[in-house]
């Protein structure tokens, strides 16, 4: 959950978090790893995004988007969206467009080249995420209200579903053909549509042993999704610490980590390395920590701080990582 139960106790120090993450190799001790590079770029931040060739990466704050060039990640230029905090961003398969979701409940569509917003849609409620049809012709947002909404490219409404609790996370499987959400609060469950027909496929929800929501949350809410490359699996990000596997065609838990400290320090966004074989998780206890895919004693922690870690997302060349929090 992200709301005034959370963000009233937490003292604004935004930072942007950049590793090298080319030959990952998990220590006998779990200990920090010096980031390679950081910044304060914005009074807070909240959302990363990757552009397909991993020549730039978008850092999303509190009204503004700022692009980074690789390799000295310095910020070629700053967009002013006007939306509050900034929890959604995601580029267009080709790298031409990026799109931007805020608090306003609003989605921005922008020019890569020139940063010119070329279209404005009223989702209606808080967007926590989104991502786009890899066919390019469609993005969808999810948001606080428990709709996901499908646009096009021109800014018409393709699609509405309800969903069972809060909308938190959003995922497009590689074909594009299914997309995965979260949700939290009545619902804190992983379901899978298929995106022609708006059919459930399935839906899963895996509570721990006595597991406690935390007040203001739901039980146990999920908070991120990603699919792996290959589109073989799904991952996501649990409010009790979390990171879990499942197999998108089953539905079927293959594989589970203890990485975040459970209920308000629970797991906030996981991402796959570019060859499927590692998993980054980023939580509300300021940790940021990667783990072997099918090993869970595999673990490396690469960030420990007192301040929440909202996004964390790993470049399409997985040569690095980079984590954006409070």
């Amino acid at each position: 959950m992200v709301g005034k139960y959370i963000c009233a106790l937490l003292i604004a120090f935004p930072f942007v978090v950049r590793v090298g993450a080319q030959d990952l190799v998990p220590p006998k001790n779990r200990v920090p790893i010096a980031p390679a590079w950081t910044s304060k770029l914005d009074d807070g931040l909240y959302s990363v995004a990757w552009s397909p060739n991993g020549q730039l990466v978008a850092i999303g704050g509190r009204g503004t988007v700022q692009i980074c060039r690789v390799p000295d990640f310095a910020v070629e230029r700053s967009i002013d969206t006007g939306q509050g905090e900034v929890w959604g961003l995601a580029w267009s398969p080709d790298g031409m467009l990026l799109a931007s979701a805020g608090k306003d409940g609003t989605v921005q569509i922008w020019e890569e080249q020139d940063g010119k917003r070329v279209n404005k849609l009223f989702q209606g409620g808080w967007i926590l995420d989104l991502g786009w049809n890899p066919d390019g012709s469609s993005l969808m947002a999810v948001d606080y209200t428990g709709l996901a909404k499908e646009w096009d490219v021109e800014g018409y409404l393709r699609a509405s579903i309800q969903l069972d609790g809060d909308g938190l996370g959003i995922d497009w499987s590689p074909m594009g053909r299914l997309f995965a959400v979260t949700t939290g609060q009545g619902g804190s469950r992983l379901l899978l549509f298929d995106a022609q027909s708006g059919v459930l496929k399935w839906r899963r929800q895996d509570l721990m042993p006595n597991y406690s929501a935390p007040f203001g949350y739901g039980l146990d809410e999920v908070n991120g999704v990603r699919y792996s490359p290959d589109g073989k699996w799904i991952a996501t990000a649990q409010q009790d610490g979390r990171i879990i596997v499942r197999s998108a065609d089953s539905g079927d838990r293959v594989f589970a980590a203890q990485m975040h400290i459970p209920g308000v320090g629970g797991a906030r966004r996981v991402a796959w390395s570019a060859r499927g074989d590692w998993l980054a998780s980023c939580g509300e206890d300021g940790r940021v920590n990667c783990v072997r895919f099918r090993g869970a004693d595999d673990q490396i922690m690469l960030l420990s701080t007192e301040k929440a870690v909202w996004s964390v997302a790993w470049s399409p060349d997985n040569k690095w990582i980079v984590a954006v929090g409070e």
